[in-house]
């Protein structure tokens, strides 16, 4: 263990513990992670983040590897987890792009949604900046056997629409959503309703009727997420329309829950 990651852990450690009555393995975790859980909430990271740490007076770019050292070699969620926040805080903003090469290595240690959608807020500040250089490497991502790389795929596109300046053309949101549609999986599948959500606050009429068409791929999980900020009259449109189509669960059998495996085939 290095002393950088002894320290963090050290740190967290000693706060209150397990303020959550939830498992956190288990909710965190989705029965499918490894790593270790301290069990703290997030505003004990935020006030150990601003205690500080030996290091945090560092230039930013000596911090950036620090960190990327952290989240690399750690086997504790929540000390990933610091690596993550000081990442995505917008001071950092400006030297996102210049650290992409590190920081897409970072999508192979994802085994959790927290860690994923954290991760994801921070590729979609990197590929509004640059969509050139990011959203080939979310193409390669979406065709991956491994779920939560076609998560991050989606997720990154836009994260939260508020939060974006720029957002890419519908077309190339489709392209890497369509292909998850029957994709058997419970984080990719709310992945997929949480992008389809943002896209519609951008393109409602289109993405509308991108949902409208493919409604009997749709699954149960996608579907309540990507309709959550339609309007009454349209959600009742599309709930019809699903009775009378056979649906994604029904010709699959279920969509994968929280810490079932996929199939090797």
């Amino acid at each position: 263990m290095s002393q950088y990651i002894l320290e963090v852990e050290t740190a967290l450690s000693s706060l209150p513990q397990r303020t959550s009555s939830q498992n956190p393995e288990a909710y965190i975790g989705g029965g499918q992670s490894k790593l270790r859980y301290i069990g703290l909430r997030v505003p004990h990271l935020q006030q150990a983040m601003r205690k500080g740490f030996s290091f945090s007076k560092d230039t930013p770019n000596e911090l950036a590897k620090i960190w990327n050292q952290v989240w690399m070699n750690s086997e504790c969620f929540e000390v990933m987890s610091m690596a993550l926040a000081w990442f995505y805080e917008p001071k950092q903003k400006h030297i996102l792009k210049q650290h992409w090469p590190l920081l897409r290595k970072w999508s192979l240690r994802i085994d959790n949604w927290a860690h994923s959608d954290t991760l994801s807020g921070i590729y979609a500040r990197i590929l509004e900046e640059d969509p050139e250089t990011i959203y080939p490497t979310l193409v390669k991502w979406n065709s991956s056997k491994n779920p939560w790389l076609r998560r991050l795929s989606i997720v990154s596109l836009i994260y939260y629409s508020s939060q974006r300046e720029k957002v890419l053309p519908l077309k190339k949101i489709l392209d890497l959503i369509q292909p998850q549609l029957e994709f058997d999986h419970y984080y990719v599948q709310k992945g997929v309703g949480w992008t389809l959500r943002e896209a519609y606050n951008v393109y409602p009429e289109r993405t509308f009727a991108f949902v409208e068409k493919n409604i009997g791929k749709i699954s149960a999980h996608a579907f309540s997420a990507a309709t959550e900020k339609m309007p009454p009259k349209q959600k009742q449109h599309l709930k019809q329309l699903r009775k009378a189509k056979p649906l994604f669960g029904e010709r699959l059998g279920h969509v994968l829950q929280p810490g079932e495996q996929i199939p090797e085939n």
